[in-house]
């Protein structure tokens, strides 16, 4: 008789398959064991050791950026960040009904117009994302200008990040942009000044000869780095300075010479209406190359176009495209503005689109370096409220000597009342060299190979006690640019190449109090207009003092 099939699945397990169902289960409580343990290791990581959050505001850029675009600059190539906070909630994070086409670059000052079918780089991306350590304030306290992450006071739920400014026990106080405080039972105010790795961390662009705006150099558009010798507040002809520019390159090289000879930058850029001129007729207007402009709080995060969503995307349409300025059809989706009696009327734009509105003396003179020689002296300079911050550097011996200048004259300024800094620097001989000299909250760094130059005393300096209130303005004189022209670097009977040159700013601070900026007197307008070079400055240029266009200080050329 066949065997019955039921009672064969009714016979008992054999020791091989009792092994087999023991090894499965012992092998899924090991699973479920694990994962238990990594869900508690994760909560206890959380809670104690580091946290990760993603930014949703602009609030903290560039440092740390929100919802942004990542652009490269279709003018100069340079990359930067247009905030995109705007096309979402920051409580919820819902999308909201703007979308961000446009912005302007940190570098060059061009309107660059965003191409969301072709580039994937000008759709928006979503906040930084960080981990933040808890238990490094175990070991110490939080000290100043570090960035740190908190529960708002008004909502223990909502976390802020933040850079920290004030100490316990403090009063704080912004004045021209700086930070100043006030401790303990003491009337006197002191400025907060940077420490030398802070200062890199939170310096802002203003010009990068790696980055060269290619058509407006093709058309004839001068360097912002030109020749100038002591006693003229024009470039000597013919100069120990030789500057090559072409759309793709940039360099600049000094023949040995008996006096200093300086290449100084002067800052400039097409205003918005001469971009447009040029992106339409392919021609520069007349343009002096010692012209200059004020350097400004400009940031270009800040200079996000927005339109309405609806109005954005359109498709198989004839459109007026108000930022190209031309009507195509488009078979697809493109950016595109709707306004045909006025083709450029952005729904919002958080600042000036081409500039700021608060001039910034706390700047950064960074180049890359060939000395050519072994002996001779190689100089840097920045300049301040006309004071001139002068390092001089023996390529023989390497020493520098750091003064402050004022009509020429050196000035007991720094710490102790000294007029003169000595250092010893590891620039010596022929070689190539990464230089940087910073006037940041009144003080002078000096860096040679990223190596910060320790002088014989702090290079601190109190800014009261060579200048008034009145005279905290921009300086000009017929024989020396100073303030038209803040950074140079220069050399005596020295042979130098300089491959690449840049200028950083200060993070500029402001105070507002209802809708006023509290920090700056705008009726001195007029005054720090008389100030600067005749024929340069605009003649005709006057300064709002107006709530709803508060002054741009950019007034020359």
């Amino acid at each position: 008789m066949p065997p019955n099939p039921s009672i064969a699945l009714k016979k008992s397990k054999t020791p091989a398959t009792q092994e087999l169902h023991t090894d499965h289960f012992q092998s899924a409580r090991e699973t479920v064991e694990s994962i238990v343990v990594a869900f508690i290791l994760a909560f206890l990581f959380r809670a104690f050791v580091a946290e990760a959050f993603v930014i949703p505001t602009g609030s903290m850029a560039p440092t740390l950026m929100g919802a942004h675009k990542d652009i490269v600059c279709e003018h100069c190539g340079r990359e930067f960040q247009i905030g995109a906070s705007n096309e979402f909630e920051s409580d919820t994070g819902r999308r909201t009904e703007s979308t961000v086409v446009a912005g302007t670059c940190a570098n060059c000052r061009g309107l660059n117009k965003f191409d969301f079918r072709n580039n994937a780089n000008h759709a928006t991306f979503s906040g930084d994302r960080i981990l933040v350590s808890k238990f490094d304030y175990v070991l110490h306290n939080p000290t100043r200008w570090d960035v740190i992450v908190f529960k708002f006071p008004q909502s223990a739920r909502m976390n802020y990040i933040k850079r920290l400014v004030g100490l316990p026990g403090e009063k704080l106080r912004i004045k021209g942009g700086d930070v100043f405080v006030q401790s303990g039972d003491s009337e006197a105010w002191t400025i907060a000044r940077k420490p030398p790795h802070k200062i890199n961390a939170m310096r802002q662009i203003v010009s990068d000869t790696q980055f060269q705006p290619q058509q407006i150099v093709d058309a004839g558009w001068p360097s912002l780095w030109q020749p100038w010798s002591e006693g003229s507040a024009e470039s000597t002809t013919p100069s120990s300075w030789q500057v090559q520019q072409e759309p793709t390159s940039w360099s600049a090289t000094l023949s040995p010479s008996d006096s200093t000879t300086w290449l100084r930058y002067y800052h400039k850029f097409l205003t918005e209406t001469e971009w447009d001129e040029f992106q339409a007729n392919a021609s520069l207007p007349e343009i002096d190359p010692l012209s200059s402009r004020l350097v400004t709080d400009f940031q270009a995060y800040n200079t996000a176009v927005s339109t309405y969503r609806n109005e954005v995307y359109k498709e198989k349409r004839a459109l007026k495209d108000s930022i190209k300025g031309e009507t195509r059809a488009y078979d697809t989706l493109l950016p595109v503005q709707m306004w045909a009696d006025n083709p450029w009327v952005p729904l919002s734009s958080s600042q000036p689109l081409n500039d700021g509105e608060h001039w910034v003396g706390d700047l950064i003179g960074e180049f890359d370096v060939q000395v050519k020689g072994d002996t001779g002296n190689l100089n840097l300079l920045v300049v301040e409220n006309g004071i001139e911050f002068h390092c001089e550097i023996d390529v023989a011996t390497g020493q520098a000597t750091l003064q402050a200048l004022d009509a020429g004259v050196a000035i007991p300024i720094f710490e102790g009342k000294v007029a003169q800094l000595k250092g010893q620097t590891p620039l010596r001989g022929p070689g190539k060299y990464h230089l940087q000299i910073a006037n940041f909250d009144d003080q002078i760094v000096v860096w040679v190979n990223g190596k910060v130059i320790a002088f014989e005393s702090p290079a601190a300096y109190e800014l009261d006690s060579v200048r008034s209130q009145a005279a905290l303005r921009p300086h000009w004189s017929e024989t020396n640019p100073l303030d038209a022209a803040p950074v140079a670097i220069g050399g005596q009977s020295l042979a130098l190449e300089v491959t690449r040159a840049r200028v950083w700013r200060d993070i500029y601070y402001i105070a507002i109090e209802g809708n006023h900026y509290s920090d700056f007197d705008l009726s001195r307008s007029r005054e720090i207009i008389a100030a600067l070079q005749p024929g340069i400055r605009d003649e005709s240029s006057s300064l709002s003092l107006g709530n709803e266009d508060r002054s741009r200080l950019a007034i020359l050329s």
